[in-house]
């Protein structure tokens, strides 16, 4: 599989969910945690998951925070997605596994940036991609919904390249679990 950009569209992320070829199995990882289970055993349970699906051969884990259930709490997808990474970094395991989050809390480059950053292998984030839809259904796009969706991704892709490039970077997988993040201020 071979993908030009680690930002998902809806069409790219659907042919993944849904691809039906030897060698190519994957699993569903929920983000969703009951409350009584507090964060952190959440995020083991989260990453225990994840190295299940890896040592069972899963070439892709889909980490969701899509549709948590009524009184259901959601881990963070970045916090998630850098436990994840890092524990099948440690276990020699990542290179045979790819991390495809699917969120609502990734909208714009910087914040990609960071998912791809800290493990992630693509972002589908469907809620900038609702949004859209919901603009374009309102009337406040005037434009179609393919038209509207390639613009944002163009958007997002520029945004990209020019924070990976600021850090002397030229490709997304020399950028992706590099970390290479510091707090200023």
């Amino acid at each position: 599989i071979i993908l030009h950009s680690p930002l998902l569209s809806p069409n790219k992320f659907y042919n993944l969910k849904h691809l039906n070829r030897p060698g190519y199995t994957s699993a569903d990882i929920t983000l969703c945690y009951d409350p009584a289970t507090g964060l952190e055993q959440a995020i083991r349970n989260v990453v225990q998951q994840a190295e299940d699906a890896a040592r069972a051969g899963k070439l892709i884990l889909f980490i969701s925070e899509r549709m948590p259930e009524q009184g259901k709490l959601v881990i963070n997808a970045l916090l998630a997605t850098a436990a994840i990474h890092h524990r099948l970094s440690v276990l020699g395991l990542r290179c045979d596994t790819n991390l495809v989050v699917e969120t609502g809390s990734a909208r714009d480059p910087h914040q990609i940036a960071c998912l791809v950053g800290y493990g992630a292998t693509a972002v589908y984030p469907y809620l900038s991609y609702d949004v859209i839809d919901r603009m374009i259904g309102t009337g406040m796009l005037k434009m179609g919904a393919m038209e509207a969706q390639k613009n944002y991704r163009k958007g997002i892709n520029k945004g990209l390249m020019k924070i990976t490039s600021k850090m002397g970077i030229s490709t997304i997988s020399s950028y992706r679990g590099a970390q290479l993040f510091e707090i200023v201020g």
